[in-house]
C-alpha cells in the first residue's frame, strides 16, 4: 500500500515537472524575443548571402525589437553552419541564413549529410533567388561559352574554376554544365562567393562558377566575363550575357535565399521572425538593394515555402538522376 502511495505520488511529480516545463515553454516562445538573435550565413564573409541579409537583419531587428546578430560561419560548403543550426535549441535565437541552397536541396542526394532538410528545419521565409554563372577574366582568350568548352575538351582537367564551395547549388550548376557538354574542369572550393570571384580576379584560376549578383560589378567595370548563367530565360539584370538554356544546356539552377530555423521551434516565434523579416523585405531600401544587387525578389511565406523547398527537391533529384550529377572532392 505504501509502495503504491509513493508511485502515484511519484507519478504526480513527473506530470507536475512536464507540465511545468509546458508552461515554461509557452511563456518563453510568449515572450519571445528576450535576448538577441543570431543569424548563421555559412559561408565566407563578401559573398551574395551577406549582400542582402546583412542590410536586410539591420531592419528587421527594428521589427522584431531585439539585436539581429549576423555571423559568418563558413566551412565545407555551408554544411559546417548548417549543422550547427540544425542542433541550436529551437527556441528563435538561432536561425540559418540562405537556406534553400545546394547543401539543402541537392547535396543529400549526393552524399550522407549530418543533417536532414526537412526533419531539422522549420522554413521561415524566401525572400529572393538568384542565378549562377561560369565567369573568365575579360583578357581570357575565351570569348564565348563555345570557345570556353572547346578549350576544356583540348585539355581536360588542366582549366581550373573557383566556386563557393562543394555542395552549394552554384557549384553543383557547374558540374551540371561539365556533365552536359562533356568537358573536365578542376574545382577549387573557397568557402565563399568572394574568396572564389578573388582567386578569378587574381588569375589563379581560369574561371570561376559564382553567384551572378557577387559577380556583375566586376562584369560593368569589364575586369571578368559572363560565359552563361543559369535562369530559364534571359533577364534585363545581366544584358549582354546568355543563359546556359540558351547554349543549348537544360541548367536552371536557382540559388534560393530563404530563412529557417531549427526544427521543433514554436510556431509563434517562427511567425515573429518572419513578421519581421517580410517587413524588412516590404522596405523601400530594400527593394533597391535587390534591384542594384541583382536579387531577384521571391517572397514565400513559412507554408508555401515549405512546399516549394519539397517540390524543388523532387525536381533536383529527377536531374541528378537524369545527368548522373557527382561530386569530384
Amino acid at each position: 500500500m505504501k509502495s503504491r502511495a509513493f508511485s502515484i505520488l511519484g507519478a504526480a511529480f513527473l506530470a507536475g515537472c512536464f507540465l511545468g516545463a509546458g508552461l515554461s515553454w509557452a511563456s518563453s516562445a510568449k515572450d519571445f524575443p528576450e535576448k538577441p538573435v543570431n543569424a548563421i550565413i555559412p559561408f565566407a564573409p563578401g559573398g551574395a548571402p551577406d549582400l542582402l541579409f546583412r542590410p536586410l537583419s539591420d531592419l528587421a531587428k527594428k521589427h522584431l525589437g531585439t539585436p539581429i546578430v549576423v555571423l559568418n560561419k563558413p566551412g565545407a560548403g555551408g554544411v559546417t553552419g548548417t549543422v550547427e543550426v540544425a542542433k541550436a535549441k529551437p527556441d528563435g535565437y538561432t536561425i540559418l541564413m540562405n537556406f534553400g541552397g545546394g547543401e539543402h536541396l541537392i547535396y543529400p542526394y549526393l552524399e550522407k549529410v549530418p543533417y536532414d532538410t526537412f526533419a531539422d528545419f522549420e522554413p521561415v521565409i524566401l525572400l529572393s533567388y538568384y542565378p549562377s554563372g561560369l565567369f573568365v577574366r575579360e583578357e581570357a582568350p575565351w570569348k564565348s561559352l563555345e570557345d570556353f568548352i572547346l578549350a576544356a575538351k583540348n585539355k581536360p582537367g588542366e582549366l581550373r574554376y573557383s566556386n563557393p564551395g562543394t555542395p552549394t547549388m552554384v557549384n553543383i550548376a557547374a558540374v551540371a554544365f561539365q556533365k552536359m557538354a562533356g568537358i573536365t574542369l578542376s574545382p577549387i572550393p573557397t568557402g565563399g562567393g568572394n574568396p572564389a570571384l578573388n582567386m578569378l580576379l587574381g588569375g589563379h584560376v581560369e574561371a570561376a562558377q559564382l553567384g551572378v549578383p557577387v559577380a556583375w560589378p566586376q562584369v560593368q567595370a569589364k575586369k571578368i566575363r559572363c560565359l552563361a548563367y543559369s535562369l530559364p530565360k534571359s533577364s534585363e539584370m545581366y544584358p549582354g550575357a546568355p543563359t546556359y538554356l540558351e547554349k543549348g544546356f537544360d541548367i536552371r539552377f536557382a540559388i534560393n535565399q530563404g530563412i529557417a530555423a531549427p526544427k521543433g521551434t514554436p510556431r509563434e516565434v517562427i511567425k515573429k521572425i518572419h513578421d519581421a523579416y517580410a517587413a524588412a523585405y516590404r522596405d523601400k531600401s530594400t527593394q533597391e538593394v535587390m534591384t542594384t544587387l541583382r536579387f531577384a525578389p521571391y517572397y514565400l511565406n513559412s507554408e508555401d515555402f515549405a512546399k516549394y523547398l519539397r517540390e524543388m527537391y523532387q525536381y533536383y533529384g529527377e536531374v541528378i538522376k537524369k545527368v548522373g550529377i557527382t561530386i569530384k572532392k
